[in-house]
């Protein structure tokens, strides 16, 4: 199985600022995710998570946790923005993912701080289609 995580617009961010550790933590969820870790991937979210699919599909975090499986994927993330409101943070991304499916998406996550702990409470996952001609 090869795994890859990267990402070029990483340093745009203060290394330690909450942004910085919020962009470690995003890349630790792909992580798990492409390593099957149910578990690292499910302490990431929050109980109320919604997630919306690349597919358009709404999911709970019971229904999210049963699809993360181990995949042998390469995934590259890039062009993150994160911006703080309180205790809420708004990230986007690209990712390339090359492997199996060869693709690239937009992510949207909303991160919110609970007791401590920052956790994903909301993601939504767009594919990034070639132009029309």
């Amino acid at each position: 199985m090869v795994l890859g995580i990267s990402s070029i617009a990483f340093g745009q961010y203060k290394k330690g600022s909450v942004e910085d550790k919020l962009i470690q933590m995003d890349k630790a969820w792909t992580f798990a995710e492409l390593k099957g870790d149910k578990k690292a991937a499910g302490a990431l979210i929050a109980d109320d998570y919604v997630g919306t699919t690349q597919r358009g599909e709404i999911e709970g975090k019971a229904k999210y946790i049963a699809s993360v499986v181990p995949n042998a994927h390469m995934v590259r993330a890039d062009e993150y923005k994160v911006t703080i409101y309180g205790n809420t943070a708004i990230m986007t991304h690209r990712a390339t993912v090359e492997g199996v499916r060869n693709i690239q998406f937009r992510s949207t996550h909303i991160w919110m701080k609970r007791g401590g702990k920052w956790l994903i409470v909301a993601h939504h996952g767009s594919q990034i289609l070639p132009p029309v001609e």
